[in-house]
């Protein structure tokens, strides 16, 4: 709740480009294996413009490293940010995995994603992207089709859609929910106490 009540800025044209990539514990590999490749197919003026930050996993920190540095890009890599709130206040743009604790601290901070939900039986990360106004890519088509991200991650840092969908996913936000939460849990032990 740190950034709620603090606006949202899309970067400015021709001023760097804030993209915060974010996977967990199981998405951390697949961003960091697809998104160099898509990035690699954005136009060059667009792909200068970024300062990337992004989360990976320990053993894929080389590889991950060089392939951006095969398309001219020098990102902060790391396997934990202990500064997140920080950093997602920078952030113009959000890849990152589509998880409840994901989508209410985007809501919260009022910053626009581009999701890649967890594959499962249920898309149940599917559903909260959706449900969230977000944009979001299956993971499939991130895996095997860099140029269906990189088409995705162009039209989503257009400033004009990056400030209607911080919008949009801000509508969303319960900044009070813990609170909500804990009110609901002592009414019940009131009524449930002998």
């Amino acid at each position: 709740a740190a950034l709620h009540g603090q606006p949202y800025a899309p970067p400015e044209p021709g001023a760097p480009i804030h993209l915060l990539v974010t996977g967990g514990s199981q998405g951390a590999r697949v961003l960091g294996t697809a998104l160099p490749p898509a990035i690699a197919l954005l136009s060059p003026t667009l792909r200068a413009r970024l300062q990337i930050v992004q989360q990976c996993r320990a053993e894929d920190l080389v590889q991950v490293r060089a392939a951006y540095a095969a398309i001219g890009l020098e990102p902060e890599l790391s396997p934990f940010f202990t500064d997140m709130p920080a950093r997602l206040a920078r952030a113009h743009l959000v890849i990152g995995r589509a998880g409840a604790s994901t989508v209410s601290e985007l809501a919260v901070a009022g910053r626009p994603a581009l999701l890649i939900p967890l594959p499962s039986m249920d898309s149940h990360q599917r559903h909260n992207a959706a449900a969230m106004d977000a944009g979001f890519i299956d993971q499939a088509e991130v895996e095997h089709a860099p140029a269906l991200l990189a088409e995705a991650l162009a039209h989503r840092l257009d400033p004009d859609l990056l400030a209607a969908a911080a919008h949009a996913i801000a509508a969303h936000a319960i900044p009070d929910a813990t609170a909500r939460l804990a009110d609901l849990v002592l009414e019940q032990a009131r009524k449930t106490a002998p």
